[in-house]
């Protein structure tokens, strides 16, 4: 039995629930009452939440089950758009889901998620060392579930959510010599070193390197091609394979599998998420905190310093513009030595200087 009825004008009423502390609607949509709670307190404050919610009935925007919309139905909406428009970065949304979850609970409203409440949660997540890039992507794929759950008529609406600014302290220069590399090789089984060396020789990305197939492989050629469909930028590259590189894949033969097509794989299976074994490795020659993607600019660097021109360089790695190359391109402190040396040892010409005088003397 209701009690504290409270009436209200138009279709709608306000009533009070049994142990709940909020204000209560009552309205109707095609002949049928829906009930729903205000999420308010106040009783003047739920009115004007029963008068918002008829007024989209009278407009034909409201959304009858929008208070079951829950943050698990957001996150299933994001995996699946990334399933069915074959997103290459599926792979990666995995993480960033994970805590928006974790954190905010998976069964807690769509409508409840507030601007004060994601406030909270990028608190959380710098407490946790969480760095700013990483929250603005997990609050990039919460957005895009708003946007999915608003264009399916799931929600009427999409909250403002708030991100931090990105810290320009914190962009990654981290990077490898080949001696560092040869090094991290030898705390790796035989099959991710091959990954990692071939890595750093190439400057591909990671996800590249896993999708390559013997069928990307010439023979004749010697070069391998990377299909535009696994990459990032929808171009197809080619790769010679000379030297360290033809090392690599001369390897790769000697373990190829009939049952497996890929050039890189763990005992027939494609290669993985290795952050485990790849961590243990990089804390064995006292490089911790480095991560994969490290060696993508490492080699950039490593064939800017051989005396590569960076238009070849490019073609390498598959980037479309210098701007992209020159943040890959990281100036270490030897380099700085060196840069010192040259200048202390210069000579400089036999430039003659007149002086120019005071202005009187210049007739000014």
């Amino acid at each position: 039995m209701r009690a504290d009825k409270e009436s209200a004008r138009g279709d709608g009423r306000l009533y009070r629930e049994p142990g709940s502390r909020f204000w209560w609607m009552a309205f109707y949509d095609n002949g049928r009452e829906l009930r729903q709670s205000t999420r308010e307190t106040d009783q003047k404050r739920a009115k004007k939440v029963l008068k918002r919610r008829i007024a989209d009935v009278l407009r034909g925007d409201h959304i009858p089950h929008e208070h079951k919309v829950t943050l698990a139905d957001l996150v299933a909406m994001v995996e699946t758009d990334y399933k069915v428009h074959q997103r290459r970065s599926e792979g990666t949304i995995t993480y960033p889901l994970a805590h928006l979850k974790a954190q905010l609970g998976e069964h807690t409203p769509a409508f409840a998620l507030t601007s004060d409440r994601l406030d909270q949660y990028i608190l959380s997540r710098q407490e946790e060392k969480a760095s700013n890039a990483s929250i603005r992507i997990e609050l990039a794929l919460l957005s895009k579930a708003f946007t999915l759950a608003v264009r399916a008529r799931k929600l009427r609406t999409k909250p403002y959510i708030p991100k931090p600014d990105g810290d320009p302290s914190s962009v990654r220069e981290g990077f490898f010599t080949r001696e560092e590399v040869e090094a991290l090789c030898e705390h790796l089984d035989a099959d991710l070193a091959d990954v990692v060396s071939f890595l750093f020789w190439s400057t591909w990305r990671v996800g590249e390197a896993r999708t390559l197939l013997w069928k990307d492989y010439d023979r004749a050629e010697e070069a391998i091609r990377l299909r535009p469909e696994h990459s990032k930028n929808k171009h197809g590259r080619v790769l010679p394979l000379v030297g360290e590189l033809a090392a690599v894949i001369t390897r790769r033969l000697k373990v190829r599998r009939l049952d497996c097509p890929y050039i890189f794989h763990r005992h027939g299976r494609p290669i993985g998420d290795f952050r485990k074994a790849w961590k243990a490795a990089c804390n064995a020659i006292g490089l911790s905190g480095r991560i994969v993607h490290d060696l993508r600019r490492s080699g950039v660097r490593h064939l800017i310093q051989a005396g590569v021109d960076p238009h070849t360089v490019m073609a390498f790695s598959g980037h479309r513009t210098a701007s992209m190359l020159k943040r890959y391109h990281i100036i270490a402190l030897d380099d700085l030595r060196a840069a010192a040396a040259r200048g202390s040892a210069y000579n400089g010409g036999t430039t003659k200087f007149a002086a120019l005088g005071t202005r009187r003397e210049r007739g000014e």
